[in-house]
């Protein structure tokens, strides 16, 4: 039985291919050279290439444009089934990645989107779970301004409360002298106990709505895999 014809690659696919992967602002230099090229390529060699530059445009920090691009080898990988580059699962990471660049970017609206997309597609995904819980607690923004405030006003009241207590109380007024010094530290300690608390209430608030999304996502597969 005659040996499968080896597959032919492009020399602009070559070219690519030969500089070391790690070299990322030269792979983004040589794709966006060639790029009206790049996209006459047949499509196995037009995603690969993309896949490298947009890994390229999220190493090097390029969040923005690699937003831009990062749907497209999204939307080459699922209509044309190409899950894979090197051996390496493309999909999932590149939908990881999205959600990374949207978090650094702020846009953590669309960050989350993406996390229970990709926790609806594989409610296992434990990097996925963690993101979306990180994501969830840094998204608490009135919550946290709120403990802050309390915070400050507790340690600003505090500290006006130490300077009366040194310039009046000890001097003028000694039989208060005990009231003052309970009533500051109880301020302080009111300070640090905001902080805790609310350090401790939104972070297991995220915990558990990410627990309970990823418990009806496998139940929902669940349900799924039981009626087919």
């Amino acid at each position: 039985m005659p040996a499968s014809r080896p597959r032919y690659f492009s020399p602009i696919y070559r070219n690519l291919r030969a500089i070391e992967p790690t070299d990322y602002h030269r792979l983004i230099r040589e794709y966006e050279k060639e790029e009206g090229a790049i996209g006459r390529l047949d499509t196995r060699e037009h995603f690969e290439l993309t896949v490298i530059y947009v890994d390229a445009l999220f190493e090097t920090g390029a969040y923005r444009k690699h937003l831009l691009m990062v749907d497209q080898v999204l939307y080459l990988s699922f209509s044309e089934n190409l899950r894979r580059v090197d051996g390496e699962e493309v999909f999932e990471r590149m939908l990881f990645r999205k959600a990374a660049s949207c978090f650094r970017l702020y846009d953590l609206q669309t960050a989350e989107h993406v996390l229970r997309e990709m926790l609806r597609i594989n409610p296992e995904n434990e990097s996925a779970r963690q993101f979306l819980e990180k994501t969830l607690y840094k998204k608490q923004v009135a919550a946290h301004q709120l403990m802050r405030a309390t915070a400050v006003l507790c340690f600003l009241t505090a500290a006006l409360a130490i300077f009366i207590e040194l310039i009046v109380v000890r001097n003028f007024y000694p039989m208060y002298l005990s009231t003052f010094v309970w009533a500051r530290s109880f301020l302080f300690f009111m300070g640090l106990a905001s902080l805790v608390v609310g350090e401790l209430y939104t972070r297991h608030r995220a915990f558990a709505e990410t627990k309970n999304f990823r418990e009806a996502q496998r139940l929902r597969k669940r349900n799924n895999e039981n009626q087919t």
